[in-house]
């Protein structure tokens, strides 16, 4: 009888980055495999993988005596291997951190039917991180799915670290046993895509933000600049701005827009400091878009060549926004080396003709352009992501260069979805479609525009060196209450049966946004005029922004004088002002009347005394 040797390579691959599609040597027909894959973190952010695996024969002639596993990974500890006879030999060999493991097999399991049972166990320090308030766990998918039979993997988690934030995708069973939370996971999930898992409530950024103004003309100026703002999946809180605008106003986008004010020839420099709460979930607390402003996101726009006649071919077969996400990964390739600051944006069409040469403007500039051919409208978002990928991480640590991506609107969940065709690229087929993750801070949207308003970062003058944008892990802290204030602009005094017209300014004294705000007026001797009844609803009030609100006023009737009073109620807090009521009768009629009647007493004594003068002469 004849054997023959088989050099068996597991078909999957645990890293983070890149998945490794090597030819397989061992043929389906010849086994029949089994795999039972547990992930185990541990609290200093190892990830102990234990692989137990069943060889079974379905020739005669043919038997497995080596197994060898390839980790695009440097950093791999504590390799143990054994079969049913003992350890088995372990060679290792590293490059250019890739791991390669070689076992040689102690028994020559033959015949048909028979099965080779084996474990190998390693800890991998390059799948779980503790970033800042949150547990980050990634699983990579398998590489040649079709090389094995049964596959069953368990992600096993410390409770401690809290329920998972999101988990992508759904497992299929989740059970805990002692102190870890269990996650199970078939063959067809991990075909598809790795797991990608957060644990812990919101993940939380302190950033500082600088931006340079500078005013080159002989007359007066104003300019705005785009602070963070509040986004479905984030929270801004403001510690300060220095100095205050004039007023931050909401443009169609949602972006957060604040106005200054420059003299001749002033360069100003302000400085913008505070935290960003990123969220799993969407907030409730969000403004939602306009039908205009949706149907503006279905336009073409510079870089966004929707009537181009490749792109909307492209458009017609793919349709959704997942398959537009799944062709935009397949079709691009990322290029590492145009990552730098200053350079130039290709646009979705000569990127669908050049697709070798892309980075993240070129992924979401292609993603928008086919979605909004295809009927569905998408827009732009820059910000700041954070990375463990020590290839894309300078991009944001040590220079303003910063990451954008892209985003869909969803009308059946009302909301614009995240998703990020350039990290599922670059990290070897983790899912970045069905969930980000919560490491993606906007900075601006770009929607109706595919250029404005510039991010923070982008605001340098002629004298300006050094980073602009400071984005560190921040720490959780007991949030003020948001406060209001608001100022009367109104007549000191009126008369009764008369009025007069004025505002009241509504100020966001910080730290965070008011959404629906209910304004209530109450009166006392006074009637009001609102632009609505009695009720004035404000859809969003930025941080450190005033809302004016016109009105009028008058006396409830003709003879009501002294003091009347406007109470203004938001957010559980009342204003209240004063107005002086004259009387028309005691301080209008009657000062005329009696002038009228001194004059005609001047005029009779006149008459009377001319009489007398005329009678002695």
């Amino acid at each position: 009888m004849k054997f023959f040797n088989r050099l068996l390579f597991l078909p999957f691959l645990c890293s983070m980055f890149y998945v490794l599609c090597s030819t397989p040597v061992l043929a389906s027909s010849e086994f029949e495999t089994t795999y039972n894959v547990r992930y185990q973190v541990q609290a200093d952010e190892r990830v102990n993988v234990n692989q137990n695996i069943s060889l079974t024969n379905k020739l005669s002639s043919v038997y497995a005596t080596q197994y060898s596993l390839t980790l695009q990974s440097g950093r791999i500890e504590n390799i143990k291997a054994s079969d049913e006879e003992g350890p088995l030999k372990i060679e290792v060999s590293e490059n250019n951190d890739i791991t390669i493991i070689n076992l040689t097999f102690n028994q020559q399991t033959v015949g048909t039917g028979k099965t080779l049972n084996f474990n190998l166990s390693y800890d991998n320090l390059d799948l779980a991180y503790k970033n800042g308030q949150v547990w980050e766990v990634f699983v990579p998918k398998m590489a040649n799915p079709q090389e094995i039979d049964n596959f069953i993997l368990w992600l096993a988690v410390p409770t401690n670290f809290g329920n998972p934030a999101f988990i992508n995708p759904e497992p299929i069973e989740q059970k805990i046993e002692g102190n870890l939370n269990y996650f199970r996971f078939n063959k067809s999930q991990l075909a598809i895509a790795g797991v990608s898992a957060a644990f812990g409530q919101f993940q939380i950024f302190d950033f500082m933000f600088t931006y340079h103004l500078e005013n080159p003309n002989l007359v007066p100026g104003e300019t705005e600049i785009s602070f963070p703002p509040d986004a479905a999946f984030q929270q801004i809180i403001f510690k300060r701005i220095t100095p205050l605008p004039v007023n931050i106003r909401v443009d169609a986008d949602g972006n957060w827009l604040g106005k200054y004010r420059l003299g001749p020839n002033e360069k100003l420099n302000i400085t913008a400091e505070g935290k960003v709460k990123i969220f799993a979930q969407p907030q409730e607390k969000f403004l939602k878009p306009s039908l205009e402003n949706l149907k503006n996101n279905l336009l073409p726009q510079k870089y966004w060549e929707t009537e181009d006649l490749l792109i909307q071919a492209e458009a017609k077969k793919l349709a959704t926004p997942r398959a537009i996400y799944e062709f935009v990964v397949e079709t691009l390739d990322y290029d590492f080396s145009r990552v730098k600051e200053g350079v130039e944006r290709k646009g979705a069409a000569q990127a669908l003709n050049e697709p070798k040469n892309s980075i993240c403007m070129e992924f979401t500039d292609l993603f928008i352009a086919l979605a909004r051919a295809a009927g569905v409208p998408a827009r732009e978002v820059e910000g700041f992501a954070y990375t463990t990928n020590v290839k894309l991480k300078p991009l944001s640590l040590v220079a303003d260069v910063l990451h954008s991506w892209p985003e869909y609107w969803d009308e059946k969940r009302q909301i614009w979805v995240p998703v990020d065709p350039t990290w599922e690229k670059t990290t070897g087929g983790i899912n970045f479609f069905d969930k980000t993750d919560l490491n993606h801070f906007v900075f601006a949207i770009h929607g109706e525009s595919s250029i404005e308003p510039f991010p923070a970062g982008s605001y340098k003058s002629s004298s300006s060196i050094g980073k602009d944008v400071q984005v560190v892990f921040g720490q959780y802290e007991q949030e003020d209450n948001p406060k209001l204030e608001v100022d009367f602009k109104i007549p000191k005094k009126i008369f009764a049966g008369f009025g007069g017209e004025g505002e009241i300014i509504v100020k966001n004294l910080g730290q965070q946004a008011f959404y629906k705000l209910e304004l209530s007026f109450k009166t006392e001797k006074l009637d009001l005029t609102l632009p609505t009844n009695e009720k004035v609803q404000l859809a969003v009030l930025p941080p450190f922004a005033s809302q004016p609100i016109v009105l009028k006023i008058k006396s409830s009737d003709w003879w009501s004088f002294g003091r009347g009073t406007l109470s203004v109620t938001a957010n559980n807090q009342e204003f209240n002002t004063t107005i002086k009521i004259g009387s028309f009768f005691w301080q209008l009629i009657l000062p005329l009347v009696g002038i009228v009647l001194a004059i005609g007493f001047l005029a009779i004594f006149m008459v009377k005394q001319k009489q007398w003068q005329l009678k002695n002469t």
